[in-house]
């Protein structure tokens, strides 16, 4: 399923060996369903007396793992040797807004003239891609905690900021450096007008006085997940937005993300070549009632890089994939973009669960840098000490709250949440349907399904002793229809943000979450009749924290 692609530290990329499905455009959405197909995780089979983790769809199925050989193990970074950093503050003010409301903000705020400065650039880029605390490995490696997870800790996003001139930053394309928090100019003067083009004349780009660009080097994650890493680059590009809009809502910064662009135009703006390292999605802060000026002509550049690995393997289902979900030009982006598409659950037939959250009087008014700050991946729970429901209720109504985007509509979800529930107190132990629009559970099946939990996640045992297991499922026929390949980015990041919301506010309210994987058919298989002809997109545990015993 792969080519060797050889990469010499100092000359680049030397051979590039690759074979493709064939051209395909997005409206070919057979590209996504080949792709989700292809990644699909399977049971554990026995293979000469070893558990192996395969993928695939039978029989054309293969190691689900790659051989992760420290001899090309990537650099978590991107590090540019030649530029000047500019060092960004490390200590800014504190923010008061209650976090759990500025996890659930959507974004849309009419909040007209505000403008991020750099202690706010600082904030964001911090929370969202930054070095939360440096530890050691017990082989004496040093290790950095992220302030966003990453699917192993494999970390493969970049972020870069397209801005005006702000209060204390000259107009300009710059990169973050996460491993030393500083920017770096790599383009000099206001370049907003090409996004505003490339976005098909987005009107909260046309506003922003700062663009966010989330951009993936896929063999950062490949060399551990193979194919299966493009699903992650939407994973992790989801736990990294709850971070940066969650972090922007604090700061009462109006956001909106950005799924609808030409890929070539912006990813020859930030200058990369859109297959080893492309670009995910555009993130507006800010609002100012000035006009975009004319912006100066896009030119190559040339600014040299540190080399990720002394060589890499190429990943064609991922470039074939990236490719065929593409958008060509702006006047394409403004059609694909009308009319977000509308859905909703059918109407509950089974017993309904009200639920019943937090009254907003007693919210922790815990400040969301802080509670970001905690974030943790929890494996270990209580399993005899209940959720409370109010906790619970709460988690649910942040999994639904929606995000202000370019081509969905706040309130209307693509992917539908499915629950296996443990411990809740006062909630019948079973598998659940959640209706948003109603505030609501729907029972599906009582009884014990810890065993089945740990099954669909793997074998992850962690998932049998949470309190909830919490997945995203989605009709990908229905939303390829209207989107097209790209529908498959959506729905793949919808699932992520809305579950790294939930997670983020666990912390805010004494428990813990991590994010899992799943056999994707046995899922969907488990929770038919309801789920039929539905896919898997993603998976999230959460309960009662326990200390960790030697």
């Amino acid at each position: 399923n792969y080519g060797l692609l050889t990469v010499d530290a100092s000359c680049g990329l030397l051979q590039h060996h690759r074979k493709k499905w064939g051209n395909m455009s997005n409206s070919d959405t057979q590209a996504a369903l080949m792709f989700h197909n292809r990644t699909k995780y399977l049971p554990y089979i026995e293979e000469l007396g070893d558990k192996q983790d395969r993928m695939g769809e039978p029989p054309n199925t293969g190691p689900a793992m790659g051989e992760q050989s420290p001899i090309n193990e990537p650099l978590p970074y991107k590090i540019y040797t030649t530029l000047d950093p500019i060092e960004l503050p490390r200590d800014f003010p504190s923010l008061t807004t209650s976090g759990l409301n500025a996890i659930a903000a959507s974004g849309d705020l009419d909040v007209s003239g505000a403008v991020p400065d750099l202690n706010d650039i600082a904030r964001i880029c911090q929370l969202s891609n930054g070095i939360l605390k440096r530890g050691s490995h017990r082989t004496g490696r040093v290790i950095d905690y992220r302030s966003a997870g990453a699917t192993g800790a494999r970390y493969h996003l970049e972020l870069y900021l397209v801005c005006g001139d702000l209060p204390d930053l000259p107009a300009g394309v710059y990169h973050y450096g996460a491993h030393d928090h500083s920017l770096r100019m790599l383009r000099s003067g206001d370049f907003r007008a090409t996004l505003v083009s490339a976005t098909g004349s987005e009107p909260a780009v046309a506003q922003a006085p700062l663009v966010m660009a989330v951009t993936s080097t896929f063999w950062r994650n490949a060399w551990r997940y193979l194919n299966r890493a493009y699903r992650h680059a939407y994973w992790d590009m989801g736990t990294t937005l709850a971070n940066v809009l969650s972090g922007a809502a604090g700061s009462q910064f109006s956001t909106k993300v950005v799924f609808g662009f030409a890929d070539g135009q912006v990813n020859a703006l930030l200058d990369v070549d859109g297959e080893r390292e492309a670009t995910l999605s555009l993130v507006t802060l800010g609002r100012t009632d000035e006009a975009t000026p004319s912006a100066p002509a896009v030119t190559p550049l040339d600014h040299p890089t540190q080399a990720l690995s002394s060589s890499e393997i190429d990943f064609p289902d991922i470039i074939t994939m990236h490719q065929a979900s593409s958008l060509q030009s702006g006047d394409e982006v403004a059609r694909w973009r009308t009319e977000p598409m509308r859905r909703s659950l059918p109407e509950p037939v089974e017993k309904v669960v009200p639920l019943a959250p937090i009254d907003s009087a007693n919210i922790p008014n815990i400040p969301v840098d802080a509670i970001i700050q905690r974030r943790r991946s929890v494996r270990h729970y209580d399993v005899e000490r209940p959720v409370p429901f109010d906790a619970f209720s709460t988690l649910m109504d942040l999994s639904s709250s929606g995000f202000s985007a370019d081509c969905l509509t706040t309130g209307g979800l693509l992917n539908d949440r499915y629950l296996i529930v443990n411990n809740v107190e006062g909630l019948e132990p079973g598998t659940y349907v959640h209706h948003p629009d109603r505030g609501a559970l729907e029972l599906l099946k009582a009884g014990n399904f810890r065993d089945d939990a740990a099954r669909l996640a793997s074998g992850q045992e962690y998932a049998a002793a949470a309190h909830v297991n919490f997945y995203s499922l989605v009709d990908l026929d229905l939303v390829l229809e209207r989107y097209g390949n790209r529908g498959y980015r959506l729905a793949q990041t919808e699932a992520s943000l809305l579950a790294s919301k939930l997670h983020i506010a666990t912390h805010a309210l004494g428990l813990g979450a991590v994010g899992s994987t799943s056999v994707d058919n046995d899922v969907i298989d488990f929770f038919s009749p309801h789920a039929a002809g539905k896919s898997y997109m993603f998976i999230l545990t959460f309960g009662m924290r326990r200390r960790r015993t030697t």
